[in-house]
């Protein structure tokens, strides 16, 4: 009597969870589900995460002692701006939204993905895409000027890479600006019969009012940079005073969008902890529409 082998049958596609539905890194990297790219931006913002980090701590292992014994103070302004454009630009704006929102948005309207989702892969892409360029300029000296491109020191005194870094800034905004509108649409018109305005969950108004911020705000940041390198490279005499330019300008433009920025970083937290404290404390959240209106507010 003979023993045959039986191999368990493979369970329907439908039937696995989104980690082994399908097999392979092209599979991945073409993929459109929400969950998958979610943790395809979780690796890249933690990639650029620790490239940030090691220059924070090549700059507190510098300021161990008074005396330039690691890097020079040349380097040390390099190490400082790159620093701050990768942590701010690369990390803080995406990382919650990009991650817990791309993840979990359609989750929380219960819809099967978000409304886009060819545009939510290329969001990816291009997101990577501004990170060469920004890395690129590491790799080839970095930039000095600071990682909010002050004028008129980017413009005209700067001999570092900043156009290079300032086309990896202006790239990434596309990136913002394409899962934000996905979101608002998503959040519009893709929520379950039933779930109105004020029965979602907290996370989705501090989601949705981050996704306005960054609609509104983020093409003005990246015409700014994109002025910054039009006055290096044409000398069109935007914010250069010796050629007709207001060096302030600059800094009206950029803070149109970077103070708003902090809300970036913010609302999306404060969304968690919204979330957070009535499951542990298991007591609804006090004044509920007043938490989702101020977070739009």
């Amino acid at each position: 009597m003979t023993t045959a082998t039986i191999t368990p049958a493979r369970p329907p596609a439908e039937r696995l969870d989104y980690i082994h539905a399908d097999y392979g890194i092209l599979s991945w990297l073409l993929t459109r589900d929400h969950k998958r790219i979610g943790i395809l931006y979780l690796i890249s913002v933690s990639f650029f995460f620790a490239v940030g980090g090691l220059m924070a701590v090549l700059m507190r292992l510098e300021l161990a002692t008074p005396d330039p014994d690691l890097v020079t103070s040349d380097i040390y302004n390099r190490l400082f701006t790159m620093h701050g454009i990768i942590m701010v630009f690369f990390f803080l704006i995406p990382s919650i939204p990009t991650t817990l929102g791309n993840f979990l948005v359609p989750l929380m309207v219960g819809a099967k993905d978000l409304a886009f989702p060819r545009l939510n892969l290329l969001s990816w892409y291009v997101f990577n895409l501004g990170g060469l360029f920004t890395l690129w300029a590491v790799l080839h000296g970095g930039v000095d000027t600071g990682w909010t491109f002050y004028a008129p020191l980017s413009t005209t005194y700067s001999n570092t890479f900043v156009v290079a870094a300032a086309l990896g800034v202006f790239i990434s905004g596309f990136s913002s600006i394409l899962t934000a509108i996905n979101f608002i649409v998503t959040i519009h018109r893709m929520r379950a019969p039933g779930l109105t305005w004020f029965r979602l969950p907290l996370f989705l108004w501090s989601t949705y009012a981050t996704s306005l911020i960054i609609v509104l705000g983020t093409p003005v940041i990246a015409i700014t940079i994109l002025l910054v390198g039009a006055e290096r490279v044409f000398r069109v005499g935007i914010f250069d005073p010796s050629l007709g330019g207001d060096p302030v300008l600059f800094q009206h433009l950029f803070w149109f969008y970077s103070h708003p920025a902090v809300y970036v970083f913010v609302l999306p937290g404060l969304g968690i902890i919204s979330e957070l404290l009535p499951v542990f404390s298991r007591k609804p959240l006090f004044g509920y529409r007043w938490v989702a209106l101020s977070s739009l507010a």
